[in-house]
């Protein structure tokens, strides 16, 4: 993290001397907006720093989506010691244009000075993405990721935050699979409750039952599913009392008064059980 530092501390020397010029539509710009941010420039140069935050403040008036002098007044602000302006104006750069590169890596080394080394990372890894492969920046780019890829804090803090996204998927998958079970064990109750009413009470229990083996994570439909079975239950051994008699009323009209008695057998065996119930 020494060696870090030290590049650090070379290259805010470097921003400080050499003015980013943009590759972003220069030659549009108001000639004022120009002017005012070379003035800027050469007076911070001089440590002029109030005369260069005003006339980085006349040049964003006339041109208020001039990246390249919020990243100017970025660097001003660091030096400055002013951090939460640092952040605002690196940050303002890259919604203006997420193209940018200096302010990616200035972000990159004003977190890696704080010790932020995530945000840090991020950064880099934003200006190494975006960068051409072979170019100056992008090599020092792959440089920090390489050093911060081994640094012990930052490895616990990747696998902390991959720890706490797994469990996220963990639970976002069991609430999926809760919310599947119960929508499918309430389709069941529906197919049942229908199938009750239309009198089809054997079909309709095999539906209840199905809800129920689901076992839901709902109280409510698990009560209604068991109160459903058993109405279900008494209503098909009524249904077969009742065939049952009609059976052996059929028989007696036929003079097969054997045959209507097992009948009525049949028919007072369910009866009896139905009042054993009550």
């Amino acid at each position: 993290m020494v060696k870090l530092r030290a590049m650090r501390h070379f290259l805010v020397c470097v921003f400080l001397i050499l003015p980013f010029f943009s590759l972003y539509g220069e030659d549009d710009l108001d000639e004022r907006a120009k002017v005012y941010r070379q003035e800027g420039y050469r007076r911070q140069s001089m440590g002029d720093i109030q005369n260069a935050f005003n006339y980085y403040q006349k040049a964003i008036h006339v041109e208020p989506l001039y990246v390249e002098v919020y990243n100017d007044l970025g660097v001003l602000y660091e030096a400055m010691g002013d951090d939460d302006n640092v952040v605002k104006m690196y940050t303002k750069a890259l919604d203006i244009d997420p193209q940018y590169l200096p302010a990616y890596t200035n972000l990159a080394f004003f977190h890696e000075k704080k010790g932020d080394f995530e945000k840090a990372s991020y950064y880099w890894q934003k200006r190494y993405e975006l960068g051409e492969e072979g170019q100056y920046w992008w090599e020092v780019a792959k440089q920090h990721l390489d050093q911060l890829e081994l640094y012990p804090p930052l490895v616990r803090l990747r696998q902390d935050k991959a720890a706490r996204e797994l469990e996220e998927q963990l639970v976002y998958r069991r609430e999926q699979t809760r919310l599947k079970i119960v929508e499918e064990a309430r389709l069941r109750f529906k197919a049942g409750s229908s199938l009750f009413l239309k009198g089809d009470y054997t079909a309709a229990i095999k539906e209840f039952q199905i809800a129920k083996f689901l076992n839901p994570p709902d109280e409510e439909l698990k009560a209604k599913t068991d109160e459903f079975i058993e109405k279900a239950e008494d209503m098909l051994e009524k249904k077969r009392a009742l065939n049952y008699t009609k059976e052996a009323l059929d028989y007696i009209e036929n003079d097969d008064f054997l045959s209507a008695g097992e009948k009525l057998k049949d028919a007072f065996s369910v009866v009896s059980d139905i009042s054993q119930k009550l």
